[in-house]
């Protein structure tokens, strides 16, 4: 027996007064069972029309709009096996499908109609309390025919607990469009549901609660997509930047939208969880349905107090725009140097080979120039063939000497227009090392300090000593670098050509020949205290105010390794090592001995037998040592003769000068022209600069490719023949890709939008494993009939009452009363709601409206 509920307790409950006169609800045609039990109202339940029906019954056909709104109360049924009272006074127990189909339908047709029995009645001394206003029904009156069911029936939508645990009530089905159950049954039993089952769904088939995987996936595809392209482009040229950047925006966007489709699908599950299961005002309903797409929704006290999740769902929304923005700041465009190893066609080098092999009387010819040596020649005779024929040395070429003369006074190293375009090509920067043997100035200090000894260089004497200097002296400056220098002049009477004049062969022996090559002494004074130095010698402190320094160089054969680097158009060399091989002229000079050999050159050295001789003109390595003696003689003669002379700084604040040294880098201008203390190495700084000068002068026959080093260049561009290693570079405007930033951006999205998933499929569970949503047509299912026309929405201005907006309001079963006016729970399957009309609703109702339910569902076996 089920237990008796206390009606007392129901809102709005009203009591029943007593009437003599009852109707039965049992159809006349419908044999009575003898444990049948009646079914009491009280007349003053149904209010009948003034004019009756002339059988005194009830038209199922019509609407009786007597039927009071106050009077419609739900009433229990009895327990299981109650027995319901028939004309005949006996009682019928309800048995399952115990009436048959074919009444049945007959029963539900139009125009069937049905006689009242007498109702139930309750105690009259029970006092009920009204229900507040709005009251929670207002009950439309129906035809009973188009529910489906007759008069009487009390059909419940079963769902068999032992065959369909997981799946109950379907809502989804009954906010669209109400099912109508097509069987009639008594109160006591389910319907034959074996027909009325749905269709399961193959877990692989497709079920619209997986569109937030769908999109949770979507939104990872275009984020790995979003860092593929831009790992792509990282490190790259970073043209049409503006094209790349949308694109990369494009993916951003595609993968936020991704992200938000899938929060939203979790929110709009997690609405529909809380309205089923918690009544909440129309304000935070409004809040709620509002709070992806109002910004003023978020403010609603209370859709945070009874809707959390969803509302921290809907924050989500709000939040993952910042996708785009963190995201867009994650490729740069940076200044980055291009080193690029290769091959460049244009490089030279110095092969003084080239000289060596020379012949002035033919000379090379290189697109239509010709080359040039760096010596100019005599010769002892026009007849090539005559014994007594040789040529020998007179001095250095004037091309060559105008070329020197810049890397002299110019202070640096000049290289040869548009070298760069040449060599490294177009808006490249380039660097390349080159190795060659040239002349080289090997110093070695031979003194330092007031009164210090001279020390000799070899078998070499120094000219003079430190007395000659600051402060013993007045020089801060001297240099003497004309010691056995080679005669220009070799005889006084020559014809042009250098040819001997009144002289007949044989010629003087040593005529050409070098006999030795002069050495760089140079002297120098440092200051101790540049800026407390006294003005002269008669100042106290002057002895004590300098330093003098003597050193020498002697020229050698030297290897040389060069770095060559361009930037733009400016060239850069710097010499990385020099290996002195050997003296150019192993011999020592005897100063103030005069050699009387017949010449014009009384310089006399030792030993005789290293002197370097021009002939015989058939032995080649005789001649080919000569000219290579020759050029670097003439290369360090134009360093010779500038830094020679001196330098008078008595007193200081009038220098007297008598040398050339005052144009290059050696003296200082800002210290009086003293020389700069690291002196010794600016005079072989600025041996080196004329030699890689000599590369700024194609037509040189010196001057060869570095790739073909026995061919000269000419004036002509590398090719493909020509090619040596070098190293390309240049400052680029490229990609920067921090991935790192991308993808802490990208993984808090994708963390956020897991976290909404996983609550969305929670709330999928809760819904029946049915995925909802917010369209029209579902909202208008959902609030449509007489549940919520009772409400006075809008005022004349269009806003919502304050009294209005604070009713709570809930979606679940909404309590709908059949024609009867009666609604009756079936107390075997509290999770339905019967209906006498056979109707089961579901949508949006006030408190007391409506009916919220619990219900369990599966993603994998969800109804169809």
């Amino acid at each position: 027996m089920a237990a008796v509920q206390d009606w007392s307790a129901m809102p709005g409950f009203q009591p029943y007064q007593s009437q003599s006169s009852t109707r039965s609800v049992v159809p006349k045609s419908q044999p009575a069972t003898a444990n049948s039990a009646p079914h009491h109202r009280t007349a003053s339940d149904v209010s009948l029309s003034s004019q009756s029906q002339p059988d005194d019954t009830v038209g199922i056909g019509r609407n009786d709009s007597s039927v009071s709104a106050t009077s419609q109360t739900w009433l229990p049924l009895h327990g299981v096996g109650a027995s319901v009272p028939q004309e005949d006074g006996t009682d019928a127990v309800a048995h399952e499908n115990a009436q048959p189909a074919s009444h049945a339908a007959k029963a539900s047709s139009p125009g069937s109609s049905y006689r009242w029995s007498s109702f139930h009645q309750p105690p009259p001394t029970a006092s009920f309390p009204r229900r507040p206003k709005p009251s929670p029904m207002q009950f439309e009156e129906r035809e009973l025919y188009s529910y489906g069911s007759p008069a009487g029936s009390s059909q419940s939508a079963f769902s068999p607990r032992n065959q369909y645990q997981h799946s109950r009530t379907d809502s989804q089905a009954r906010l669209i469009t109400p099912t109508i159950s097509d069987w009639a049954r008594t109160p006591r039993s389910p319907p034959p549901y074996i027909s009325g089952l749905p269709r399961l769904k193959k877990w692989w088939q497709w079920r619209p609660a997986w569109v937030m995987y769908i999109f949770l996936l979507f939104g990872f595809c275009c984020a790995l997509g979003h860092h593929l392209f831009y790992a792509s482009l990282h490190g790259r040229i970073a043209d049409n930047q503006l094209a790349m950047l949308r694109y990369g925006t494009i993916l951003s966007f595609a993968a936020k939208a991704g992200f938000v489709a899938a929060v939203v699908t979790a929110f709009r599950q997690r609405l529909w969880v809380t309205v089923r299961n918690k009544l909440l005002s129309v304000g935070a309903l409004d809040s709620l349905f509002a709070a992806t797409d109002d910004l003023s929704a978020l403010w609603n006290i209370e859709v945070y107090q009874k809707a959390r999740l969803a509302m921290l769902l809907a924050a989500l929304v709000w939040l993952t725009p910042l996708v785009i923005i963190l995201t867009s700041n994650t490729l740069l465009v940076e200044l980055v140097e291009n080193v690029n190893p290769t091959l460049c066609p244009g490089v030279r080098t110095l092969n003084f080979s080239g000289d060596e092999l020379e012949d002035f009387r033919k000379p090379t010819t290189i697109d239509g120039l010709f080359g040039l040596a760096i010596n100019y020649w005599n010769s002892t005779s026009i007849n090539q063939s005559a014994p007594e024929w040789y040529d020998y040395y007179t001095g250095p070429s004037d091309l060559f000497q105008a070329t020197a003369s810049l890397g002299i006074f110019s202070h640096q190293v000049i290289g040869a227009k548009n070298s760069s375009l040449d060599i490294c090509g177009s808006g490249w920067n380039c660097t390349y090392t080159v190795n060659f043997v040239a002349p080289g100035y090997k110093c070695t200090e031979q003194a330092s300090g007031v009164g210090a000894q001279v020390r000799d260089l070899g078998a070499h004497k120094a000219p003079f000593g430190t007395d000659v200097l600051l402060p013993a002296g007045n020089f801060s400056y001297i240099a003497y670098t004309s010691g056995g220098d080679y005669a220009t002049a070799q005889l006084k009477d020559v014809w042009p050509g250098g040819m001997p004049k009144n002289m007949t062969p044989p010629f003087p022996p040593n005529l050409g020949v070098f006999r030795t090559e002069p050495l760089l002494w140079v002297g120098y004074a440092v200051r101790v205290n540049p800026g407390e130095t006294p003005n002269n010698n008669t100042i106290p402190g002057w002895d004590s105010a300098f330093v003098p320094k003597i050193f020498a160089c002697e020229n050698y054969e030297t290897a040389y390794t060069v770095d060559f680097k361009y930037e733009g158009q400016d060239q850069f060399t710097t010499v990385t090592k020099r290996d002195f091989l050997y003296p150019v002229l192993d011999t020592a000079f005897v100063p103030g001995k005069d050699a009387n050999d017949g010449t014009n050159d009384n310089t006399t050295a030792t030993p005789e037998n290293n002197y370097v001789r021009p002939y015989p003109m058939s032995d080649m390595s005789t001649v080919r040592r000569y000219r290579r003696v020759a050029t670097f003689h003439s290369i360090g003669l134009m360093l010779r003769n500038v830094i020679n002379g001196t330098m008078t700084s008595n007193p200081i604040s009038n220098p007297v000068t008598n040398t050339k040294a005052l144009q290059t880098k050696l003296l200082d201008p800002r210290q009086q022209f003293f020389p700069y203390t690291n002196l010794q190495g600016l005079v072989q700084e600025l041996f080196e600069d004329i030699i890689l000068t000599l590369f700024s002068n194609y037509r040189l026959v010196s001057l060869v490719w570095a790739a073909k080093p026995w061919e000269t260049t000419g004036d002509l561009k590398g090719n493909d023949t020509t090619l040596y290693p070098c190293t390309k570079s240049r400052w680029e405007n490229r990609f920067k890709y921090i991935a790192r930033d991308l993808w802490i951006v990208y993984s808090c999205a994708f963390l956020c939008a897991v976290v909404a998933v996983v609550l969305g499929t929670a709330a999928v569970l809760s819904n029946e494993g049915r995925l909802y949503d917010t369209r029209f047509s579902s909202i208008v299912a959902a609030t449509r009939g007489p549940a919520l026309e009772k409400v006075m929405w809008k005022e004349d201005r269009g806003d919502l009452p304050p009294d209005v907006r604070n009713l709570r309001v809930g979606y679940g079963l909404i309590h709908r009363a059949s024609t009867l006016g009666v609604v009756v729970d079936d107390t075997r399957y509290p999770e339905r709601g019967v209906w006498e009309g056979g109707e089961i609703r579901y949508g949006f109702g006030l408190e007391g409206d409506v009916r919220q339910l619990r219900n369990e569902g599966s993603l994998f076996r969800a109804r169809s």
